[in-house]
């Protein structure tokens, strides 16, 4: 049995449960900074957010301290947003996150943690705007 059984179990454990949400405001100043950062002067986004917005506006923190004991560092393994609805200057979001999977792979310099998560943000009306899958690898 591996030393890191435990630790993936417990994390395991963690499938499927929500953490904390986390609400705020789609407010124009902010989306504006936001789209002069990454240089999309599509004047679309003076009245709703560009796609990855989201993360900047409602970053979930899915603190997993069984994770910590695993390895040294984490590599972020990408992340697909799937989009329902346009998110609006003045809706307010809620992100709530999960994590997804739990699973372990062996790569070149030794065993590799992946966490899969989702996070989930619905607009004030309850709608649900959008969807983020991602994988964070801890090795």
């Amino acid at each position: 049995m591996s030393t890191t059984t435990p630790v993936i179990d417990r994390l395991r454990a963690r499938i499927g449960v929500d953490g904390a949400p986390v609400t705020a405001a789609v407010e124009a100043g902010h989306v504006s900074r936001f789209a002069a950062a990454i240089g999309d002067p599509n004047p679309r986004w003076t009245k709703e957010a560009p796609p990855t917005f989201l993360v900047a506006l409602a970053p979930v923190a899915l603190h997993l301290a069984e994770a910590e004991e695993y390895g040294k560092g984490w590599l972020n393994g990408g992340n697909r947003f799937e989009y329902f609805t346009p998110v609006l200057i003045g809706d307010h979001i809620t992100a709530t996150g999960q994590v997804a999977d739990v699973y372990e792979k062996s790569g070149s310099t030794g065993n590799l943690l992946f966490i899969i998560f989702e996070t989930r943000y619905v607009n004030q009306d309850g709608v649900v705007v959008a969807k983020l899958r991602g994988t964070m690898i801890r090795r």
